[in-house]
């Protein structure tokens, strides 16, 4: 018989034991480049900085949409070296995150500010042939014929 107060029933378990801290499955160091992920931040750095330099080598047409461009491959530039600085010095070992949550949202929400960059590029591109009046006599192309071809590489 069982003493006055007891159950039947052991005691729940510890919830801290089902619940390990998050692993890194991305390598730390030169290893990371050879990964998938590392592969993706390499080529963020790369053709982010081309953007940024295509669309700062053009006139300015419309520069809310510019701006937004020029801010978005800017600040992902940025980031992705940061991103990628934190596995090549093995901080991620050190930070107590899911590395593989936090690899799939970075990647995602680039993905989401440079496609909407690019579509306000691509607008900014098709202005190409709109008609403006550089005075009151004069018609005139909102873009050149050579800042039209560097907008579209910057599209691209």
């Amino acid at each position: 018989m069982l003493p006055r107060g007891a159950s039947s029933m052991p005691p729940p378990p510890n919830p801290a034991a089902y619940f390990p801290p998050p692993r890194v499955t991305l390598p730390s160091g030169l290893e990371i480049l050879r990964t998938y992920s590392g592969a993706v931040i390499f080529l963020e750095i790369l053709f982010g900085m081309v953007v940024w330099i295509l669309v700062a080598s053009t006139r300015i047409p419309l520069p809310v949409l510019q701006g937004w461009v020029m801010f978005v491959a800017v600040t992902a530039w940025f980031l992705s070296i940061v991103f990628l600085c934190v596995f090549l010095f093995g901080y991620a070992n050190r930070i107590a995150v899911n590395w593989n949550q936090m690899d799939f949202l970075f990647h995602g929400t680039t993905f989401v500010f440079y496609f909407g960059a690019f579509l306000l590029q691509a607008a900014t591109t098709s202005l190409h042939y709109f008609p403006h009046k550089l005075n009151s006599t004069t018609p005139g192309r909102l873009l050149t014929g050579h800042e039209y071809h560097i907008s579209i590489a910057a599209s691209v």
